[in-house]
């Protein structure tokens, strides 16, 4: 997928502020980029806005942001919207995401009744709500999440919730070639101790696939134009930590199961 105008856009586009984006965790902004006649939203989640977190290094999660596109631009997985850091900002410098608007097509992942879980969803956990129903989560088995699922072991995503993948287009006319299953605030990402924290664990035992196998050798080998694109972002033990990681991956042959000795869920999981 060909994001070089958002990338573009992002980069060096004029910019309005619209407003805080609410329920957010840290300072989060929407923004409008105008680039060469064309208007685009933007999601900034400024340095500065981040509250501190006892397992994670402090000003590094925008950083991480910018790390999760990256990756996952490079291994061609396109599954992060296009995110860039930028320091003309109105709180200084911060990742600037590519906002994406969703689509009419059916949710990837679902929150319903046991009676009425899709027929391609496996469903992963049950919940009660405060008013007594009984609802289960469940998700397809399409490309497109496992593809977010297969992302989030390298980038040992530790909040993928299901608010965190959208099916939309992050371009402003939404055309159905351009929609697709993208995770959005990777944050929360490529820690040297094992995070991983999903709602996306119905694909655990699932073989990898051939291109599945080429990432994670390329990745395994941290050859020097991924290792470039990175480095800036993280640091060298969290790059040895993912490099390690696919390295076990492809020991391991197929997607992992949950363990059992530690938080596998993030919280809230919605």
């Amino acid at each position: 997928m060909d994001h070089s105008l958002l990338i573009d856009a992002l980069t060096t586009g004029d910019w309005t502020e619209m407003g805080s984006i609410p329920r957010a965790s840290n300072d989060t902004r929407l923004l409008v980029i105008e680039h060469t006649g064309r208007a685009f939203k933007a999601v900034y989640k400024p340095i500065s806005g981040e509250r501190p977190l006892h397992d994670f290094p402090p000003a590094s999660l925008a950083l991480r942001e910018v790390a999760a596109y990256r990756l996952s631009s490079t291994l061609g997985l396109d599954v992060v919207p296009p995110t860039v850091l930028r320091d003309d900002l109105p709180a200084g410098r911060g990742s600037l995401q590519a906002y994406v608007e969703s689509s009419e097509d059916e949710e990837a992942v679902t929150l319903s009744a046991v009676t009425t879980i899709p027929p391609d969803h496996v469903p992963i956990f049950a919940l009660r709500t405060e008013d007594g129903r009984d609802l289960v989560l469940s998700h397809s088995v399409s490309e497109g999440l496992r593809a977010v699922a297969f992302f989030d072991l390298l980038a040992n995503n530790a909040d993928r919730k299901a608010g965190h993948v959208i099916t939309g287009s992050c371009l402003p006319s939404i055309a159905s070639s351009d929609i697709g299953i993208f995770g959005i605030d990777n944050g929360l990402t490529f820690h040297t101790e094992e995070k991983l924290r999903t709602v996306l664990w119905g694909f655990s035992r699932a073989s990898f696939h051939a291109d599945e196998i080429d990432a994670l050798e390329s990745v395994a080998a941290m050859d020097e134009p991924l290792r470039s694109a990175l480095a800036d972002c993280l640091s060298e033990a969290e790059l040895e930590a993912l490099s390690d990681r696919a390295a076990a991956l492809l020991a391991g042959e197929f997607f992992p199961e949950a363990p059992e000795d530690r938080t596998v869920i993030p919280w809230p999981p919605i």
